[in-house]
C-alpha cells in the first residue's frame, strides 16, 4: 500500500500544538514554583515569630524566678531571724531558771 501524503500544513498544526502544550507545562511550573517560594516565606516567618515568642517567654520567665528567688531569700531570712530570737529566749529562760543571767549588749 503506498503511504498517504500528510496534508500540507499538518507539521506546522503539530508544532503549534505541541508549543502550546509547552506553554502550558511552563506556566505550571512558574506557578508551582511561586507557590514554593512563598510557602517558604510564610514558614521562614512563623519559625521567626516562634523564636521571638520564645525568647520572650524565656526571659520573663527567668526575670520571674530571679524575684522568686529575691523573696525567698527574703522569707528564709526572717524565719531565721525568728527562729533565733526563740532559740536566744528559751536559752535566756533555761538559764535564769539555773540561777545565772545572759550579758546582754546595751544598745
Amino acid at each position: 500500500m503506498p503511504r498517504s501524503k500528510p496534508r500540507p500544513g499538518a507539521n506546522v498544526d503539530k508544532y503549534m500544538l505541541r508549543t502550546e502544550e509547552l506553554r502550558k507545562n511552563q506556566e505550571y511550573v512558574s506557578n508551582l514554583v511561586k507557590q514554593d517560594c512563598i510557602t517558604h516565606w510564610s514558614e521562614s516567618g512563623g519559625k521567626q515569630i516562634l523564636e521571638k515568642k520564645l525568647a520572650r517567654d524565656s526571659k520573663a520567665a527567668s526575670e520571674e524566678l530571679r524575684h522568686l528567688n529575691t523573696e525567698l531569700k527574703t522569707r528564709r531570712r526572717a524565719k531565721l531571724k525568728d527562729f533565733y530570737l526563740e532559740q536566744d529566749v528559751a536559752y535566756e529562760k533555761e538559764l535564769n531558771e539555773m540561777g545565772l543571767a545572759m550579758v546582754k549588749a546595751r544598745v
